[in-house]
């Protein structure tokens, strides 16, 4: 008679191969299994691959950077994960495209939802948008009840969150890594768990630990003690906005050097996001990302491109408005559509144009939409 006991299996290590994810089991076995039955560490880099947390006492693992879970019985018993037949669209709509629907100009929010499940795609709420639509209507009267409402009406919808204050610095230490290393970059991920995040550049938000807040809840906090929301804004008006200003006083040959001028933008960057490099190799990391805007830093390269545009454009006034609207360019790389006022969407589309005549897999200028009405037309 056999003494074994009978025990749960569980994994206690995981390693994915480039054909294979192979888990050791805490009873001594080794399960394989080929790398197709998860199309999501398929497409994920090495380095995603190796990031992995093991779930509860060994029923599955997680891979957070990829959204990935495989569990132990999975593996035993066969189940290959398949690859969604459509891919979700991530549209980015600005404040006025959300003040449209909220009016039911060209459509409700009812209607959008419905819209926007028949289509498989997923809204993204930024810090900026949702920000500029929720805080302006509440600074003015402080009724939680009407900001109640007006959340509540976006959170039905089906979302995602981006965190687009960090996609520079993201983008940024990518580069860095890759230069130092001699390799090409990964591409980064902006996305979020909650919007509470987006108001921060990196780590976690101050309000990580309070589980089970709505939108409401959650932007309420923000919008009441303001100083998340207050650092945010001094960081996109205030010393950029500064900057800017002396910026676009240059003579008119300085300005327009856009290319000569990059490796002292990027050292701005660099100090600013607290990014050790050595000084005497930035224009060597600054041409090298220069080089190839669609795969190195396409979101920072993209907004400073955008800002010489602005810049340039010297007999047009520019309001705090024109600065903050490179927080949505730089998301612009991230998304399937987004919609920017007619300014901002001008000065965007020419600089892809630019883009795209050097690197033809630039195709952003299809995802950029002047108002909800536009991109309710392309039949998204």
């Amino acid at each position: 008679m056999s003494t074994a006991t009978l025990t749960e299996p569980r994994i206690v290590t995981v390693n994915v191969t480039d054909d294979a994810i192979v888990a050791r089991l805490a009873d001594g076995r080794v399960v394989s299994v080929p790398l197709e039955w998860s199309w999501r560490l398929k497409d994920a880099s090495a380095e995603q691959r190796a990031h992995s947390e093991i779930i509860g006492d060994g029923q599955g693992v997680h891979w957070p950077d990829v959204d990935e879970d495989i569990s132990v019985d999975g593996m035993l018993r066969g189940v290959p994960a398949k690859r969604p037949l459509q891919k979700e669209m991530r549209i980015l709509l600005d404040a006025s495209s959300f003040i449209d629907a909220e009016h039911g100009m060209p459509i409700s929010f009812g209607e959008l939802d419905k819209l926007l499940r028949e289509r498989h795609a997923r809204l993204i709420l930024t810090y900026t948008n949702i920000n500029e639509f929720a805080a302006p209507p509440f600074e003015r009267t402080g009724d939680r009840l009407a900001l109640r409402y007006q959340l509540q009406q976006v959170e039905q919808l089906p979302l995602g969150y981006l965190r687009e204050g960090g996609i520079a610095p993201a983008e940024l230490r990518e580069a860095v890594s890759a230069f130092n290393e001699k390799r090409e970059c990964h591409p980064i991920n902006p996305y979020v768990k909650r919007w509470d995040e987006t108001l921060v550049r990196e780590g976690p938000s101050p309000e990580e630990m309070v589980v089970g807040l709505s939108l409401f809840d959650i932007v309420l906090l923000a919008l009441s003690g303001g100083d998340a929301l207050r650092r945010t804004k001094a960081h996109w008006e205030g010393p950029l906005g500064k900057q800017f200003e002396l910026d676009r006083k240059l003579p008119a040959e300085k300005r327009k050097a856009v290319e000569k001028h990059f490796p002292e933008g990027v050292r701005r960057y660099l100090e600013s996001y607290q990014i050790g490099f050595r000084s005497d190799r930035i224009k060597g990391l600054a041409d090298w990302i220069y080089d190839n805007p669609a795969l190195r830093c396409p979101g920072y390269r993209l907004a400073y491109d955008w800002r010489q545009e602005l810049m340039n454009n010297v007999d047009e006034r520019v309001t705090g408005n024109d600065i903050s609207d490179r927080a949505h360019v730089v998301a612009v790389p991230y998304v399937d559509a987004i919609t920017m006022d007619s300014n901002t969407a001008d000065l965007c589309r020419r600089v892809v144009r630019r883009l795209k005549a050097k690197n033809p897999s630039i195709n952003y200028e299809e995802r950029i939409f002047t108002s909800l009405k536009e991109l309710l037309d392309a039949k998204f």
